[in-house]
């Protein structure tokens, strides 16, 4: 657009007008590619084991099963189970011969999985006095550690089936090897910072060996490793501080395309009701529902464009426009 406006006309900031203008385009922007993402926020290692844990499910499983994880924040320790169906109850039965046998955590975070937000589980958590934290629809690295983790499960899974093998023997074998080797960011064993003891299994171990943890240490590594990993994805990402603001009018993302020509924003019109750290909350300008959402599926929109007047000489050499931008929620 500049290079044709340099070859006709010019008016005084021609440049930043074609460029409000271009931004100002809802089609453009209906199909334009995400926002960059915000930069990491690290999680703080918890005081102590068993403070802040985080749930999961990962299935179906061609045997139709499902399998429930639940991993520690600070030593990260983690447990699975086998269930066939995964509803609240389910759930809550699961969670309570877990916390039996180790006790009731300060908080939980989960996805946004019916079974997981409903009315049910949150009851629950309240008698027991545990904080239940939800993530952001449809952006599950805020909850990455369990994701992480689900990662390496499903790997052994495929492993298991690429040999032949019964997948529950193998998973129990993992769950052994993983709470027993130690873990890249801690530089402890999983057994080590949750029990204060080492698991012994099949390799020889000495007898008679006393744990002496030293808080500082891991904390020191563990802050060294997160710092080190946010800073290569932020690179990666291109992560950048969102500009969005309360108020602002945006798009969001559109997340079931029906087929090819499906736009990649939904054309009704949303307005920014909080900003944390890119944890969004929106307010629909039609209907008023209120829904969370992260930065990378909102579209900001921009100014409406409206020619006010135009004038021209006889010759058509020289063309002088009058115009402004107006905000669409004028």
């Amino acid at each position: 657009m500049k290079s044709r406006l340099r070859t006709k006309i010019w008016w005084p900031k021609c440049y930043k007008d074609s460029e409000n203008l271009c931004k100002a385009c809802k089609g453009c922007t209906l199909v334009s590619a995400p926002n960059p993402p915000n930069p990491l926020k690290r999680r703080e290692l918890p005081t102590e084991p068993w403070i802040d844990v985080a749930i999961d499910l990962m299935g179906p499983l061609p045997s139709n099963d499902y399998i429930f994880v639940i991993v520690d924040y600070y030593s990260l320790y983690k447990e699975v189970n086998i269930c066939r169906t995964i509803t609240s109850s389910v759930i809550i039965v699961l969670l309570k011969e877990i916390f039996s046998r180790l006790g009731n955590p300060v908080s939980i975070t989960a996805d946004n999985g019916k079974q997981f937000i409903s009315a049910e589980l949150n009851e629950f958590c309240k008698e027991q006095n545990i904080r239940i934290y939800h993530t952001i629809p449809y952006f599950p690295q805020q909850n990455g550690e369990v994701e992480r983790q689900n990662r390496d499960i499903l790997k052994r899974l495929k492993i298991s089936q690429a040999e032949k093998k019964d997948w529950k023997e193998a998973l129990s074998e993992y769950m052994i090897m993983y709470n027993s080797t130690p873990h890249t960011v801690t530089g402890k064993t999983p057994s080590e910072l949750f029990f204060s003891r080492q698991f012994r299994d099949k390799l020889p171990m000495m007898r008679n060996i006393t744990y002496n943890p030293r808080d500082e240490d891991i904390r020191d590594r563990d802050r060294e490793c997160k710092e080190k990993g946010k800073e290569y994805a932020d690179r990666k990402r291109r992560a950048q501080d969102c500009d969005l603001q309360v108020g602002d009018k945006v798009y969001i993302k559109n997340m079931n395309k029906s087929n090819k020509l499906s736009l990649n924003y939904e054309p009704t019109s949303h307005t920014i009701v909080s900003n944390n750290n890119g944890d969004i909350e929106i307010r629909n300008d039609e209907t008023g529902n209120k829904i969370r959402r992260n930065v990378v599926h909102l579209k900001k929109v921009e100014g409406q464009w409206k020619a006010l007047d135009t004038e021209s000489t006889e010759d058509g050499d020289v063309v002088r426009e009058h115009s402004e931008l107006s905000d669409k929620s004028n």
